[in-house]
């Protein structure tokens, strides 16, 4: 089943324009940072023009750091997610599973989450939605 799912992902993004495959790549590696509890690897995918919810930049990696401290490897899977990108902006919207540990119980939470991305110098990065 391991083998198969990475070539149902490149099937999924053969029918995607070379923007849409970009966005997927940063949530690929979004997945990727989760999996393996790597922080750094995470805030490289945010925009030092990130804004939400009154965080900035640098309070949305901070925050990030501490949940990635605090969960460890996190098992996240997207589910039902769409890309829509318009010129130099993108949205990625869908519903999520997560299973973490908190304080050495397991957790499993569902919702629905809508990114926003932007197309920088340095490729695409997320401005807001976390």
């Amino acid at each position: 089943m391991k083998r198969i799912l990475p070539l149902i992902a490149l099937l999924a993004l053969a029918g995607c324009s070379p923007q849409q495959r970009a966005v997927e790549e940063v949530m690929a590696l979004r997945v990727k940072s989760l999996a393996t509890a790597d922080a750094p690897l995470y805030a490289s995918l945010l925009s030092p023009a990130y804004r939400d919810k009154g965080k900035d930049f640098a309070a949305e990696r901070a925050e990030l750091e501490r949940m990635i401290r605090g969960f460890g490897p996190v098992s996240y899977r997207s589910l039902g997610r769409t890309v829509a990108v318009n010129g130099p902006d993108a949205t990625v919207t869908g519903r999520y599973a997560m299973k973490v540990t908190f304080r050495g119980r397991p957790l499993e939470l569902t919702g629905e989450e809508t990114l926003r991305l932007r197309r920088e110098s340095g490729g695409w990065k997320i401005v807001g939605g976390l």
